[in-house]
């Protein structure tokens, strides 16, 4: 999982706007009493490329991820001024407690079921301070099952042709299947890789989070607006009980 995929992440998130999404987060520590100096934690960090962010605001940042490449893009693009670690969101643990932790970019999608969003929630609540701060965004059902659901994207680069075939296991899970055709000069070498994205009802993840945390708020896509019917991204604020 994400090993070629890894190399061109970055490009191909291009579109997202990681620095609007970290100002974002940023304020509800903010208003949390969550200081910019804080202990963070990024988990399912990626190739760190919001890890670096918050670090530029001030925040001691560690990151955690399961993908060996990402680990290393993003230690690249760190230069050794991150610890990054990697270990599975539903089983991690930390040798000290962190103030705040987030969860970015449909992370918690990854999971395959709410048994472990429900594992996932309490390693973060064991990772927290008294009353830390996390703050995770979910794609939605309604994303899954609208907007996914079984749509094909293509990307022509320069130096690779790459196939985005989504296809909608059910109302809830998408399998991603990714084609790369690399030019290596005289042809094209083909790399595939896959993965399942699950979507969780609203309520199921709010169960879930309620034996650790307090829910401060949830949110439409980088707003203060309670959640529509047609959301495609929802932002959970958490406190730790």
């Amino acid at each position: 999982m994400y090993n070629y995929f890894a190399l061109h992440y970055d490009e191909l998130t291009e579109n997202v706007d990681y620095k609007v999404r970290s100002d974002y987060i940023s304020g509800f520590f903010n208003k949390s009493g969550i200081p910019e100096n804080a202990s963070l934690l990024d988990l399912a960090c990626g190739t760190g490329t919001m890890s670096l962010l918050f670090k530029e605001k001030g925040y001691q940042v560690i990151g955690i991820d399961l993908s060996s490449e990402m680990l290393s893009a993003a230690d690249n693009k760190g230069k050794g001024t991150i610890p990054f670690i990697k270990a599975e969101m539903q089983n991690f643990s930390l040798t000290e407690p962190v103030d705040a932790c987030v969860c970015c970019l449909d992370s918690i999608n990854h999971l395959s079921s709410l048994k472990e969003a429900e594992k996932t929630f309490e390693c973060v609540y064991n990772a927290l301070n008294e009353n830390g701060i996390f703050v995770f965004d979910v794609n939605t059902v309604h994303k899954h099952k609208n907007i996914l659901a079984d749509n094909s994207f293509v990307f022509d680069e320069e130096n690779y042709f790459l196939s985005w075939d989504n296809e909608r296991i059910d109302d809830y899970s998408i399998r991603i299947i990714l084609d790369f055709f690399v030019y290596n000069g005289k042809n094209y070498d083909r790399y595939s890789e896959e993965f399942i994205e699950t979507a969780f009802e609203t309520e199921a993840l709010s169960a879930a989070l309620e034996p650790y945390f307090e829910i401060l708020g949830i949110y439409d896509d980088l707003s203060m607006d309670k959640p529509k019917t047609d959301s495609e991204r929802l932002y959970f604020v958490c406190k730790r009980k």
